[in-house]
């Protein structure tokens, strides 16, 4: 893990909202080129750009050119400090404000488990858990693995409530780190289905048909 960088966040509300803006390009530039790499893998995939961007983005703090351009920022303009500080920002005043209401509840939790094998570099411990809201913890992957599981598990479920109850069998124990992102969202149509418009069709998943539904 290499050396972090830190920047300062903005007060101007309009550099801000540029930052956003460009944040959101340089999101959809991953998800698009994603998207495309995963029409040819396996129909079973279950990965999520939404989630791991901001694991990604994270990882930048190393600053490799290579992974900027994955992620975006080349093509947005997107200055690698700014787009931490801008995750920062839409951490705090989007999704962890607590402002869920009847309409919708959105919650994120982020972790970092880090081996006792290897050291977490200090300044970039401090700037994920600032700037990303992660929580870090030291874990023995060797000798821990089946308990280390368990607890993941268990976070995962607990932080989507309940609609996750797996996220790993297994881990090896050769493994020195792993991201955790959990978002959970439940919300309501602002324009609601006709009931009397709607009825059961066969659901088609993956391209293959399934029940009616």
């Amino acid at each position: 893990i290499a050396l972090a960088s830190s920047g300062v966040i903005s007060n101007r509300e309009g550099e801000s909202r540029e930052n956003f803006l460009k944040l959101a390009l340089a999101n959809n530039e991953l998800t698009f080129n994603h998207d495309r790499r995963l029409a040819y893998g396996s129909s079973e995939n279950g990965f999520s750009r939404r989630s791991a961007y901001p694991q990604l983005s994270a990882c930048s703090f190393m600053e490799p050119e290579e992974l900027r351009q994955v992620l975006g920022y080349e093509r947005a303009d997107l200055p690698s400090d700014f787009a931490h500080n801008t995750f920062n920002r839409y951490l705090r005043d989007v999704l962890q404000r607590g402002d869920s209401s009847d309409e919708y509840v959105l919650n994120v939790a982020n972790a970092v488990l880090v081996d006792k094998r290897v050291e977490l570099l200090e300044e970039y411990g401090r700037n994920v858990q600032y700037l990303y809201r992660a929580a870090v913890r030291d874990v023995d992957f060797s000798r821990e693995a089946p308990r280390i599981v368990e607890e993941i598990n268990d976070y995962i479920r607990k932080n989507t409530n309940g609609k996750t109850n797996q996220l790993f069998d297994e881990l090896s124990p050769s493994i020195i780190l792993v991201l955790l992102n959990a978002v959970y969202f439940k919300g309501t149509w602002k324009t609601r289905f006709e009931l009397e418009r709607t009825r059961d069709e066969i659901f088609y998943y993956n391209g293959l048909e399934s029940e009616e539904r």
